[in-house]
């Protein structure tokens, strides 16, 4: 079993190096966390060899170390599309320096107590501090997770992320497999028993269908490995600071020039106006008011409809539509009705009585 999902692990991660990407930092990472996890799986070949007491052991063990931190930096560069190492990120290299480092060194340890048993693999004291990395990387993941949603909430506002989807599911799909092997060792450097194979073979089932699962979403959805989704966020967050000010330009000149007047302005026509794509100026609109094009539109010809209903008693609602932008009476009430929740004539009648 083990070699079977080390093999898929390998397989995988080739897959990932080669697959031609705009971003190949995020394939890198997971490949370098399906690498680890094969190494990690090949411990039980030549456990009971030669190789079991020299240095090599030593560094196998070691590696390990690198499995959460590879696993962090995926989905930290998979949500952000502007994520780049800095020089403190090398502070994760820590645990995978220290196991070596205990390792070496442990021959010059008491060779009893929790210190000296730390860096001796197959200990009570080594599965707790695997256990304690797991996770406080986990938590770590699952705070990018919740920070990426909200952020991608704010930025477009009811759209769906395929991207937080399927890393959501793979981080769950983890923590349950990692409980397991929890559990297992609890019971295992506690009162033993039979349940202990049990859960052995259910944890290496269940890894080898994690890594099977992976396989089948690159070739279901390749797209979540080959191309770059235009709607990431950025890491920096300087560029929310810069998004509010680009709103308040964009809503000076809506309110000073009122395009939205224009019956048949579009998208498009609005942003060559404000000098930006029309994808920039959606997003601006998505991610800052939480509004598409249409609602930012006509929000704003009902708020002008609302000053000319009181203002100018003269003129008719089929008027007062017209001026307002709007080209259609059933459009104009639909409009009116959302943002006011009154249809206009019932607004005009509020408004002219003595309580309005």
């Amino acid at each position: 079993m083990s070699i079977l999902i080390g093999f898929v692990c390998v397989l995988l991660a080739g897959f990932l190096l080669a697959v031609p990407t705009a971003r190949k930092q995020p394939n890198w990472f997971l490949a370098a966390f399906l690498f680890l996890t094969a190494i990690e799986l090949s411990v039980w070949l030549w456990s009971d060899t030669a190789l079991a007491s020299s240095w090599v052991a030593d560094v196998w063990v070691a590696l390990g170390r690198l499995q959460m931190p590879a696993f962090f930096f995926f989905f930290l560069s998979r949500c952000y599309s502007d994520f780049r190492l800095k020089r403190h990120d090398v502070l994760h290299l820590m645990p995978f320096a220290l196991t070596l480092g205990g390792t070496f060194f442990s021959g010059s340890l008491p060779q009893s107590g929790i210190i000296a048993e730390a860096f001796i693999p197959g200990t009570a004291a080594s599965a707790a501090i695997s256990h304690i990395i797991y996770y406080g990387y986990m938590a770590a993941i699952l705070g990018i997770l919740w920070k990426f949603r909200q952020r991608f909430r704010r930025h477009y506002s009811g759209g769906r992320s395929e991207v937080l989807i399927w890393l959501a599911q793979l981080a769950a799909a983890s923590l349950f497999a990692h409980t397991l092997v929890l559990i297992r060792d609890t019971i295992n450097f506690t009162s033993g028993g039979a349940v202990v194979l049990a859960l052995q073979l259910v944890g290496a089932v269940l890894a080898l269908a994690i890594t099977t699962w992976i396989a089948l979403k690159s070739l279901l959805q390749p797209d979540l490995f080959r191309d770059v989704d235009r709607r990431l966020l950025r890491f920096d967050t300087a560029q929310d600071a810069a998004s509010e000010t680009e709103l308040q330009r964009v809503l000076q000149v809506v309110d000073a020039q009122k395009p939205y007047l224009d019956p048949d302005l579009s998208l498009s026509d609005l942003a060559h106006q404000l000098a930006l794509t029309p994808r920039e100026l959606s997003e601006l609109l998505n991610g800052s008011l939480r509004q598409h094009f249409f609602d930012f539109v006509n929000e704003r010809r009902v708020e002008h409809a609302k000053a000319l209903l009181v203002q100018t008693p003269r003129l008719s609602v089929m008027q007062v539509l017209q001026e307002s932008g709007f080209n259609s009476k059933s459009s104009f009430n639909t409009a009116f009705k959302k943002h006011v929740d009154l249809t206009p004539s019932a607004f005009r009648a509020r408004e002219a009585s003595p309580a309005g």
